[in-house]
């Protein structure tokens, strides 16, 4: 029985380490219009007559709701373009938006007043798949795909008083691809890599190039000329 309860409190102490590594995401957004394309296993729209519809939260006819709990993600309210809401595929959840150069604002949105130390912008998933775009950053060129943003400190309260959020913004410029994703993290332990869950994406795509679906060499081409 002893070295049950010794094997249990050496699972609940792996837990807790475990928890204890994850680096903190923060919320990312450009500061023009957007649409946020959520997960249905996690949130759904409803619009007005519907008991937990809130006129104050209406983005293009509806509110974005929580699943299970009926309540509204503050956080991804935070963008003061958005637009709308419409269901996510191939799991690209966050805001999408069409720019290839725009102000980007990494949001320390949280519960209580808190700093983030040593944050990390990165930009990956290209599309389409191969496709390498010159990404600057405040008009110097990034090496690799990585932008260090130091550190934030999140003191001021939201107007209802219930949560915290300050800003930092950055001016990001790219070309060369159809889309990119960005998003942030506070790399506590300052390993350059991301320790923990998905955080929010914003998600910037190009309106000169026609399609999607494009290959790289076609897109390629074009700058190519």
């Amino acid at each position: 029985m002893k070295d049950c309860f010794r094997f249990l409190a050496a699972l609940l102490v792996l837990s807790f380490a475990g928890a204890a590594g994850a680096d903190p995401c923060l919320v990312v957004y450009p500061t023009g219009p957007c649409n946020y394309h959520y997960d249905m296993s996690e949130y759904y729209t409803a619009g007005s007559g519907d008991p937990y519809y809130d006129a104050a939260y209406d983005r293009g006819g509806e509110v974005l709701l929580e699943v299970g709990s009926n309540e509204i993600d503050l956080s991804i309210y935070q963008a003061p373009g958005l637009m709308g809401f419409e269901p996510s595929t191939d799991g690209n959840d966050g805001y999408f938006f069409l720019d290839t150069e725009f102000e980007l604002v990494i949001d320390g949105f949280s519960d209580i007043p808190t700093t983030y130390p040593n944050i990390l912008v990165v930009f990956d998933k290209y599309v389409p798949y191969g496709c390498v775009p010159d990404i600057m950053v405040n008009g110097m060129p990034i090496v690799g795909n990585t932008f260090s943003a130091g550190d934030l400190a999140v003191t001021t309260p939201t107007e209802d008083g219930n949560n915290y959020s300050d800003t930092m913004v950055i001016l990001v410029s790219w070309h060369g691809c159809y889309g990119l994703h960005a998003w942030a993290f506070s790399d506590e332990d300052y390993s350059g890599t991301h320790d923990g869950g998905e955080c929010f994406t914003a998600f910037s795509h190009d309106s000169t190039i026609p399609t999607e679906a494009s290959t790289w060499g076609s897109i390629k081409s074009q700058y190519d000329k």
